[in-house]
């Protein structure tokens, strides 16, 4: 599956959108308030875009790129400056693409 620019601008939003609820959730339980329950699974959604199929490598993909640089999260401020919140989502979106034409053979 190609993604073409509309599906790009969807995609990055959704990981913007998935990085700002994971650093909700991760504040949350570091104040004692179990905040699991409000996990988006946007995670899921970004996968199905990008043209992943549901398997061990594609669980291994999530694990090791998605959720791992999602962790940087944390350590953004964003409340003065969407920036370096912006740059993350683009940074992961290229890895899973990397990864997917890795998957693929293409690359």
């Amino acid at each position: 599956m190609e993604t073409t620019l509309p599906n790009k601008k969807l995609i990055v939003g959704l990981i913007r959108d998935s990085l700002i609820n994971i650093k909700l959730i991760s504040g949350l339980n570091s104040l004692g308030i179990n905040a699991s329950d409000y996990t988006l699974y946007l995670g899921d959604t970004i996968f199905e875009l990008i043209g992943f199929q549901s398997s061990e490598q594609s669980d291994l993909i999530f694990q090791n790129i998605y959720l791992a640089n999602a962790e940087k999260v944390r350590f953004i401020d964003f409340s003065q400056s969407t920036k370096d919140l912006d740059k993350l989502s683009e940074e992961i979106y290229l890895e899973l693409l990397f990864a997917k034409e890795v998957c693929d053979g293409k690359a």
